[in-house]
């Protein structure tokens, strides 16, 4: 296909003098020939000063030697990178950064001199100095990968966490080896390639998630044994970096040491579990008494009311009348009383396991309140430690009667799920009410229930999650991994 339009020497001229690169050309002896308005305009010179310009004068001795290499590279043939960075000083003492791509200029089969089209990067390259200031006095590990996936920063605090130097790792891909035995993306890799949220799934199988701190940021913890003396918790957070025009140009990853934290928590979860435990074992204690004991003497109470009725035919009416009233009070004072023990510790836990125990406080909850309460059991129940059983079963007990007091419902679905995690729903037809952004600030609002159940879920490890709205009921549903 032949061109529409051919550009002559006039339209050459006209681009060459009007580009916003300047460009300048000077013979081998280093005198410069000819150059566009954007070099005088840097420079501080008219086309009447360029006769008496060598470029030389304007290089310090370190881009002087560069300058001299490449030459000699250029009339070899040899190949070398380019674009490359060179330093000018203008004729009013100024310092400017180039970056420069060089060509010779052949004539008549032999070079004559050099042509250069450089761009001044000095401002970018200010900024960018600045910012390796900011990251490398940054008390927390970062690091800048390229499109490329290679490592263009390196900071202090992730060559102390890590034990890499950036000279050992600046301009290669090896930022793997950081935390990984073997080759694997990183979230920097997965933030600089734009990855989807499915393809992020397929990497950490759920542990890694969007950032509640900023958009199109990823964070994710996770233990590294191989990290430090004896292995370190490290929260990740990887974001892209983009152009003033949208595009991903690199990505910055923050690591931070959160091993102490972890060890705190650790810390506060143990003693959290031993006042649960102690809580229960004083639960069971009590409901062994109320059980052994008051149960046993008000059965006995009723049983000597019994015998006293049956055994003295001479009582009059109004004395008979007054003993079954008595037999009455105590039949419902011993009803309460195995109520009580069995909301305490209810024994069919212990010996018909969590299912069944649910089963039973649902029965109660429809029979007592008059609630219709279903429950639904998916999958192969599993044999789960007593603890948790015990922990499942409190957070299911503190949602049905959130629901009794509050809800005001007439329906409650119970779902038991025993899938790759236990999943446990609960879910009403009630009032439903305003969710803050965080369950943590329920307490403030006087929902310590639902406070007290997600600290039962962080003990295993779990999750609960809440959806309500007012007017359309609540959700409340609690998932542990497998166990």
């Amino acid at each position: 296909m032949k061109p529409k339009f051919k550009l002559t020497e006039k339209d050459y001229r006209y681009l060459f003098e009007n580009s916003n690169d300047a460009m300048w050309v000077h013979d081998l002896e280093g005198n410069l020939i000819d150059a566009n308005k954007a070099f005088g305009r840097l420079h501080g010179v008219t086309p009447e000063d360029w006769s008496q310009i060598k470029v030389k004068e304007h290089l310090s001795k370190e881009t002087l030697a560069l300058s001299r290499e490449i030459k000699r590279k250029l009339l070899s043939g040899e190949e070398f990178e380019q674009p490359y960075f060179q330093r000018f000083t203008t004729q009013d003492g100024l310092v400017l950064l180039y970056q420069v791509s060089t060509s010779p200029v052949v004539i008549d089969g032999e070079v004559r001199g050099f042509q250069h089209v450089g761009r001044d990067v000095t401002e970018e390259k200010h900024s960018e100095d600045m910012l390796i200031k900011i990251i490398d006095g940054s008390p927390v590990g970062i690091f800048v990968i390229n499109k490329e996936h290679k490592v263009t920063h390196w900071n202090t605090a992730i060559e102390s966490l890590t034990d890499i130097k950036r000279k050992d790792i600046i301009g290669t891909d090896k930022h793997w080896t950081a935390f990984y035995p073997r080759k694997r993306v990183t979230m920097a890799d997965l933030a600089v390639d734009g990855a989807s949220a499915e393809t992020i799934n397929q990497v950490y199988h759920g542990r890694c998630r969007q950032s509640l701190l900023m958009s199109d940021t990823l964070e994710a913890e996770s233990f590294f044994s191989d990290t430090g003396v004896s292995g370190k918790w490290l929260l990740f957070y990887a974001c892209p970096i983009k152009n003033d025009v949208g595009d991903i140009v690199s990505a910055i990853e923050i690591v931070q040491d959160i091993t102490e934290q972890k060890r705190l928590e650790e810390n506060i979860r143990f003693y959290s579990q031993q006042i649960m435990q102690a809580q229960e074992d004083e639960r069971k204690r009590i409901a062994r008494e109320l059980h052994d004991d008051s149960s046993s003497s008000m059965l006995l109470l009723i049983q000597r009311l019994d015998a006293l009725e049956t055994s003295s035919p001479e009582v009059s009416g109004t004395l008979k009348q007054k003993l079954e009233d008595l037999r009455t009070q105590a039949v419902d004072v011993l009803d309460g009383l195995r109520r009580c023990a069995q909301e305490l510790r209810p024994r069919i836990l212990d010996d018909l396991g969590l299912v069944a125990a649910i089963e039973w406080i649902a029965d109660d909850m429809e029979k007592s309140h008059s609630i219709d309460t279903e429950v639904k059991v998916t999958g192969q129940e599993r044999s789960l430690p007593m603890e948790y059983q015990l922990m499942l079963f409190r957070i299911t007990q503190e949602a049905l009667s959130n629901v009794r007091r509050h809800a005001k419902a007439t329906r409650v679905a119970i779902a038991i799920d025993f899938g790759n995690e236990v999943c446990i729903t609960v879910a009403d037809n009630g009032i439903g009410f305003s969710l803050p952004d965080r369950i943590e600030n329920l307490a403030s609002q006087g929902h310590l229930g639902i406070m007290g159940m997600s600290e039962r879920a962080q003990l295993m490890h779990g999750k609960l999650e809440i959806q309500s709205i007012p007017g359309n009921g609540t959700r409340l549903s609690i998932k542990v991994p497998e166990i």
